[in-house]
């Protein structure tokens, strides 16, 4: 399994600071159970730490830390979910940036079920920044010479150059179009020279 440290660090201390306490976990080979996991109530800022508890902060009879029975609800739902029936009648949802709904229980689970990823993002409560194709990635990968955007643009737009959009839609430094070497996968950059 790769790591890229810098973002470890930032979701490390993002989580150290209570921001990342509404339920996000590092899923490892598809196992969602974590051992010894500290959790966070709602609203009183106590935290417990848990044996034997699943994705959702539930035990294994199906109570959380605080002697409630869990629903698979973030803690912070009040701000990141509607309380409307979905689709298929099963509670409360989260809205994703661009409007499209999905359970609760689906956001901040390491699995980007909005098609923006909003629910990995501003579901997990970390500050968006929003790519030019609409991707959300957190503000801290913005400009740090990884490529997090699918478009690359939180490495061109995100630090301030001029971009040039390639014909598969990745976006490359300006200066870097039509400079004799082909720098867009697709080779469009140097294609349109005169």
């Amino acid at each position: 399994m790769k790591i890229d440290l810098k973002k470890f660090l930032a979701a490390a201390a993002m989580m150290s600071q209570g921001a990342g306490a509404s339920g996000c976990i590092i899923i490892d080979n598809g196992d969602t159970s974590a051992t010894d996991t500290t959790t966070t109530t709602a609203g009183t800022g106590t935290e417990a730490t848990t044996d034997d508890s699943t994705s959702d902060g539930s035990t294994s009879d199906g109570s959380t830390s605080d002697g409630s029975m869990s629903d698979g609800s973030t803690s912070d739902a009040s701000t990141t979910s509607d309380t409307s029936e979905s689709e298929s009648g099963s509670g409360e949802v989260f809205t994703c940036t661009n409007g499209q709904t999905i359970p609760v229980g689906s956001v901040c689970d390491e699995i980007s079920d909005c098609t923006d990823n909003s629910d990995e993002v501003t579901g997990c409560g970390l500050e968006p920044w929003q790519c030019t194709n609409g991707q959300e990635i957190p503000v801290e990968f913005v400009c740090d010479e990884v490529g997090d955007c699918v478009d690359n643009s939180d490495e061109v737009t995100g630090c301030n150059l001029n971009p040039y959009t390639c014909d598969d839609g990745t976006e490359i430094p300006e200066a870097w179009a039509c400079d004799g070497m082909p720098d867009c996968e697709d080779g469009s950059d140097e294609d349109k020279c005169g």
